[in-house]
């Protein structure tokens, strides 16, 4: 996916383009990801995080958008600008494209419009985004052994792009952009993989670097500690035994949470006695299915309170617990939080 940043001193022009149709068409190519009001303010936004394509409108106080243009080409800030342009601005539009713009778009605008030319955009886009040598060919790798539960083989292929980033980056601002742009794909990767995974963790937190707040300023990680940090977070829902019939169990219950899983039905549909699949389970995973259960239950109920639009009883019927104080109890006993503070805790960061 590719991200947007709007340029124009209309807020009710901004508000237009994101309500247009082809957002939600484009099957994920593009999100608008920020706004500007003038040039200054696309500049700043700009130098802080990854913008992809730049769609600015040329009249505009301060910073218009030819000079706008400029200073992305000159400090090499986004590969593809496109202008938007009034009938009578033409002469602006033709300055624009010999200077670099890859497009331009007349007003007013339609769906027609701005999907024809960001089709074509997202074509470049796509032909140089390969910012690391083969970077596509070892983040799938990297995926494959972080789902292995490899830790060795993981941090090799994190340190090798740890120094191809040290290689083609000059500062630490841009490496921590060429970082988010690996890390989407790692998660990308990993959910094409095992798409059950985004129940049990907010995936921007865990795949994304805030560039707003400037952490890469203040925080000397690497991407091979990012990737260990990912790992950690990732083991616990990564079954790691070599019996097919166990690890088929905790797919399962990875994948539907919600259902009510017993041990005597999976014990008929794998045609064993209840009492040893209950014993291999807890040879193979160290803890009882019915404690695997809650335990996975109890960190899907961790993310579901994130939406407040959810009412605590609601989460737990979802969670298959029809009585709303018992699955409190569960809660508390596993996070030390009751849901109610546990969600305060959330909104509060």
């Amino acid at each position: 996916m590719y991200n947007i940043l709007v340029v124009d001193d209309r807020e009710v022009f901004r508000r237009k383009l994101k309500r247009m149709p082809y957002w939600e068409e484009c099957d994920g190519k593009f999100r608008i990801s920020g706004e500007a009001s003038n040039g200054l303010e696309a500049l700043e936004l700009l130098r802080k995080q990854k913008i992809d394509l730049v769609l600015t409108d040329i009249r505009m106080p301060m910073v218009d958008g030819i000079s706008l243009l400029k200073q992305i080409k000159q400090e090499k800030l986004c590969s593809c600008v496109i202008l938007l342009s009034e009938y009578a601005e033409f002469s602006y539009a033709r300055e624009g494209i010999l200077n670099g713009a890859f497009d331009y778009i007349v007003k007013p605008i339609d769906n027609a419009k701005v999907e024809d030319s960001f089709e074509r955009a997202y074509t470049f886009l796509c032909s140089i985004s390969e910012t690391v040598p083969s970077s596509v060919h070892y983040i799938d790798a990297l995926a494959e052994y972080i789902l292995s539960g490899n830790l060795d083989d993981t941090m090799v292929y994190a340190r090798y792009l740890d120094d191809e980033l040290e290689k083609d980056t000059q500062s630490r601002e841009a490496r921590a952009i060429c970082m988010n742009d690996l890390l989407k794909k790692l998660e990308e990767s990993l959910l094409s993989i095992k798409p059950y995974l985004k129940k049990y963790f907010m995936m921007k937190d865990l795949f994304h670097i805030d560039l707003q707040e400037g952490r890469y300023e203040t925080e000397a990680f690497t991407f091979a500690e990012w990737i260990s940090r990912i790992f950690k977070e990732l083991k616990p829902f990564i079954p790691k035994t070599g019996n097919r019939m166990i690890r088929e169990m905790c797919e399962l219950a990875l994948e539907q949470p919600e259902e009510k899983h017993s041990l005597a039905c999976l014990a008929n549909t794998y045609f064993v006695n209840q009492k040893y699949l209950g014993s291999l389970f807890k040879q193979e995973m160290k803890v009882s299915f019915s404690q695997y259960l809650t335990f996975l239950k109890m960190r899907r109920a961790e993310i579901l309170l994130s939406d407040k639009c959810l009412k605590i009883y609601e989460i737990a019927e979802g969670l298959g617990y029809e009585d709303v104080e018992y699955f409190s109890r569960i809660f508390k006993n596993t996070t030390g939080h009751s849901p109610s503070s546990y969600r305060e805790n959330l909104l509060r960061k």
